[in-house]
């Protein structure tokens, strides 16, 4: 249920991408530092952190570093409030609903997604307050030690005037070598992919692409290091050969874990940073801590009320000026029957 959970996190996150409103212009009065300040949450709240692995499965490009973002990202990407249900019969069928108020309480985005589950194949069905319909069907297979998998995602649109766009996702593995795309069928302009390779036990070398169709160019080369033992997670991805970031995720013993990810070098000579530390109660509950580069200084607390009911609170503030600066709350409860 706990994977099932990230997966409708993910779900929504992608589709809200969209629609969510930008960032107020505080620029007037001198307030450019919180108007910097919502565009750095916006970065932040779009990154999606991938489903680990499943049995017998290679990870993907976008595992690596995955530990450290979920150090310095989960909790703190929280609007004023979150709440999401889900519910699952014994036929496999799952209902999920999931609402948000970002970045203020009364600007609600969210929906309603139908999963059903057999054998290996799967069909969702979603609608989202934005008046969008969202279907999804996707298929397994397994065989002579590799994995191929399929996606078929369609949306309509009614908001405004119907509108209608479909893409599929398929993918290949067989260790070492694992290959994803991401083809436009209509109305989607982005032909995506990666390949990632395994070359020694616990490394992950990868290259990721994005070739726009109607400008008939290519919008991002991305190259991945990546090193992961369990204990010790180490990040490195160069963007266009212009940008270069790196994170490192460590443990210590069993309850605490700290995170750094910074950009390296970049052609606009921008300096980025997060350093975080995590505590593990070790009863299901966390407490986390983060310091990012414009002295923004967050607080994650996450902790379990029975077995189906996860809660998560999040508070930050300017660390420069915690009183007049700009303050952010948030709250999300997950239940789960």
């Amino acid at each position: 249920m706990q994977k099932l959970k990230q997966r409708i996190l993910n779900w929504f996150r992608r589709n809200r991408k969209r629609n969510r409103p930008a960032p107020e212009d505080t620029s007037k009065d001198d307030k450019g530092d919180k108007k910097d300040t919502a565009e750095e949450d916006l970065k932040e709240i779009d990154v999606e952190i991938p489903l680990p692995p499943g049995e017998g499965e290679m990870p993907s490009y976008f595992h690596v570093g995955s530990a450290a973002k979920d150090c310095l990202i989960t909790g703190y990407k929280l609007g004023a409030w979150q709440l999401q249900c889900t519910t699952k019969t014994n036929q496999d069928f799952y209902l999920s609903t999931f609402g948000e108020g970002y970045p203020t309480i009364d600007s609600v985005f969210g929906g309603v997604e139908a999963l059903k589950e057999s054998g290996n194949w799967s069909v969702s069905l979603g609608w989202l307050t934005t008046n969008e319909y969202v279907s999804e069907v996707g298929v397994r297979a397994k065989g002579l030690g590799s994995q191929w998998y399929a996606l078929l995602k369609s949306m309509i649109g009614t908001k405004d005037e119907v509108t209608f766009k479909s893409k599929l996702k398929c993918g290949f593995e067989r260790n070492p070598v694992k290959v994803e795309v991401v083809v436009p069928l209509y109305n989607e302009p982005l032909l995506l992919g990666y390949v990632v390779v395994a070359p020694f036990e616990n490394w992950l070398l990868g290259y990721r692409a994005s070739y726009n169709m109607d400008d008939k160019g290519f919008d991002k080369h991305a190259l991945c290091l990546g090193y992961n033992n369990g204990t010790t997670e180490i990040g490195l991805k160069l963007e266009n050969f212009q940008d270069l970031r790196g994170s490192i995720f460590q443990r210590i013993g069993e309850r605490w874990a700290f995170a750094i990810k910074s950009n390296l070098y970049n052609s606009e000579n921008v300096k980025q940073f997060a350093i975080g530390v995590q505590y593990d109660f070790q009863n299901g509950s966390l407490l986390k801590a983060k310091l990012r580069h414009d002295s923004r200084i967050g607080f994650v607390y996450q902790s379990k009320l029975g077995e189906n009911v996860d809660i998560m609170y999040h508070a930050a503030f300017d660390g420069v000026d915690p009183i007049g600066g700009n303050h952010k709350i948030g709250v999300a409860w997950h239940f789960q029957c």
